[in-house]
């Protein structure tokens, strides 16, 4: 069995399993959010730990909710999700830049 883990925005671990193929999504932070095609929505990760699984179009929760259009936190939920990818996609820029730089220190000492 191979798994893959992958670091997401907003504290989620994304756990990928090659031989099944399901996909679990497990919160790391008290709360958080991803939009999560295959539940229709947005999951609402109610607590640490709290986990989205999805096998092929077998999905289940726990700790969580589903937010649809149209629910009134839905809104306030994909405003965060935004907030969280720029600031995701902000520090692995930061990471891959101080590399860079790492690299082009040794490269002019050689």
């Amino acid at each position: 069995m191979t798994v893959t883990v992958t670091r997401k925005p907003g504290g989620i671990t994304q756990l990928f399993n090659t031989d099944t193929g399901r996909v679990t999504y497990k919160c790391k932070a008290d709360s958080a959010y991803m939009l999560i095609e295959a539940f229709g929505g947005i999951v609402k990760f109610n607590q640490k730990d709290a986990i989205a699984t999805v096998t092929g179009h077998v999905t289940s929760l726990e700790s969580c909710d589903v937010l649809k259009n149209g629910h009134p936190e839905y809104k306030d939920a994909l405003t965060r999700i935004i907030a969280e990818h720029k600031e995701f996609a902000n520090n692995i820029s930061e990471s891959y830049q101080k590399e860079i730089t790492e690299l082009e220190n040794k490269l002019s000492g050689i």
